[in-house]
């Protein structure tokens, strides 16, 4: 073993930055970077310092939730959405503030060596998530890595409105996302319906999950795809 990655994984990465220069290795946030999903704590943050409401007093949680049931892209950009109106800088400033508590004792030490490793190897690495930007954006230095994707809205009068911004990184949008970075290396991620599309188009793949078990852990022993234990 090396360290806590295969030693064959870490040698196709150090082989791929001196073969592929300029290569990006692309990794999903929640459940890949860090154990949970930061965009929904951080939305539940917000509700609860009562910066997010809904015109009937209804709770934006659950209607998150009932949207995510409904259908996963759009759901996730929902958590966006419900910040319409409030001030970007304001929002940025409360994401920082609480990325800095809730991130670092969450990390996966499995994919924070894979992002040394590839850091190492001189690939571009990236964050892209499905969570919205603002969190994201906070969310992503603590775990090493500096450039992000994740789900936008449109600012107007540095205030945040409804309109989501295309391509939404979730499962293929995840593809169209990276597109920008330049040559996909290595992807990583830990959800068979959000992060399939990403990993099957790496040639270097990476899977965060339970060894057995998990559909995605099925999908990743089926084609031979190494699997990072999530501690």
């Amino acid at each position: 073993m090396w360290g806590v990655i295969e030693r064959a994984l870490a040698e196709r990465v150090r082989a791929a930055g001196r073969d592929l220069p300029g290569g990006v290795a692309l990794f999903d946030a929640d459940g890949t970077l860090w154990r949970e999903d930061v965009g929904e704590a951080f939305l539940r943050h917000l509700v609860a310092i009562g910066w997010v409401r809904l015109p009937d007093g209804s709770d934006p949680y659950e209607a998150f939730e009932r949207a995510v049931d409904r259908d996963k892209r759009t759901g996730y950009a929902y958590a966006a959405q419900l910040q319409e109106g409030l001030l970007a800088a304001e929002v940025a400033a409360e994401a920082e503030r609480f990325a800095r508590s809730w991130v670092p004792p969450r990390l996966v030490r499995a994919a924070q060596e894979l992002r040394a490793a590839c850091a190492d190897a001189g690939l571009r690495t990236v964050v892209i998530s499905a969570s919205p930007l603002p969190i994201v954006r906070a969310a992503a230095p603590l775990a090493g890595i500096s450039e992000h994707a994740a789900i936008e809205v449109r600012i107007q009068a540095g205030r945040f409105t409804r309109e989501v911004l295309e391509p939404i990184p979730y499962a293929e949008g995840k593809v169209q996302a990276a597109a920008k970075f330049g040559p996909l290396i290595v992807g990583c991620g830990d959800s068979l319906p959000g992060d399939l599309p990403l990993l099957s188009a790496s040639p270097i793949p990476a899977v965060v999950a339970p060894s057995t078990g998990s559909p995605l852990s099925l999908e990743a022993n089926r084609r031979g795809w190494p699997i990072l234990n999530q501690d």
